[in-house]
């Protein structure tokens, strides 16, 4: 029984491909590649035929575009009807007033009364049980806290060598107590500040002018004391069984609780101190 071959996609018997002469199978040959060819430019075509069509039906009710990007003759969304409401906050809805710090906690609390009344002139007198309550926030004045420590070197009478004090184990040797150094790492990492704006904002806001070397100096300082630290951190997390929530087993973005816990162990840190 005679085979058959495929030539292509078309099956015809072996026999009538041997028995084709050469001129043809190379005709067949070059019309096959020219299908193909033919087949891949017009899918390519189809792909950007779809691409101006969306293009060209893109406008603001199907798309991120703007208004103003629509095409001639797109109809304007209609306008929203008025509820008849008033504007502002509705009837039994719940008032976001500005936080008002507890009576303790202001530096001062001035009372002010009015001596006459405001329609008659008439003189004032009584207490006011429940005052309007208007507070001032201000931040006060930033003065760095220098201390110097003076190393003494003192000459032996019986040897004469020369011997210098040094400092105490509990003093930084970069000249930077750890609350400067703590607040250049969160300058740098938290708030990803660049060593510029945190130089410069070290030396504007708080007075304390430094080098660029110096912020890389205390940044590297600071990623060096919590490196044992961050282990810790990263060792609890990947044995917690729920990873992203809080005591209330709300869920939480795994950056939002790392940051919790290396903050926290931060002022641990600052508590114990730093080298």
């Amino acid at each position: 029984m005679d085979k058959n071959c495929l030539v292509y996609g078309i099956e015809i018997p072996n026999t009538d491909w041997e028995n084709t002469p050469a001129s043809v199978k190379e005709l067949v040959e070059k019309l096959g590649q020219h299908i193909k060819q033919s087949d891949k430019e017009l899918a390519d075509l189809k792909v950007q035929q779809q691409e101006l069509l969306e293009k060209i039906n893109r406008t603001s009710k199907n798309s991120s575009s703007s208004p103003s990007s629509d095409p001639p003759g797109v109809k304007k969304r209609p306008p929203k009807k008025k509820s008849g409401k008033k504007r502002g906050g509705q009837p039994g809805h719940k008032g976001h007033s500005r936080h008002l710090y507890d009576m303790s906690e202001c530096e001062a609390v001035l009372d002010h009364q009015p001596a006459t009344c405001s329609c008659c002139g008439e003189k004032l007198t009584g207490q006011d049980p429940n005052p309007y309550r208007h507070q001032i926030v201000e931040i006060p004045p930033i003065k760095p806290i220098v201390v110097e420590h003076r190393l003494h070197q003192l000459l032996c009478e019986n040897c004469g060598v020369s011997t210098r004090a040094t400092l105490p184990s509990d003093v930084n040797p970069s000249g930077y107590g750890i609350r400067v150094v703590a607040l250049v790492a969160v300058l740098s990492g938290l708030y990803r500040h660049s060593t510029r704006m945190v130089q410069n904002a070290m030396a504007d806001v708080f007075g304390i002018p430094m080098s660029l070397g110096t912020v890389n100096k205390l940044r590297c300082e600071a990623s060096s004391a919590l490196e044992s630290i961050v282990e810790e951190g990263k060792i609890y997390v990947q044995n917690e069984r729920i990873v992203g929530a809080d005591v209330q087993r709300k869920l939480r973005p795994r950056p939002t609780l790392c940051k919790e816990m290396l903050m926290g162990a931060m002022k641990k840190r600052s508590r114990g101190g730093c080298g």
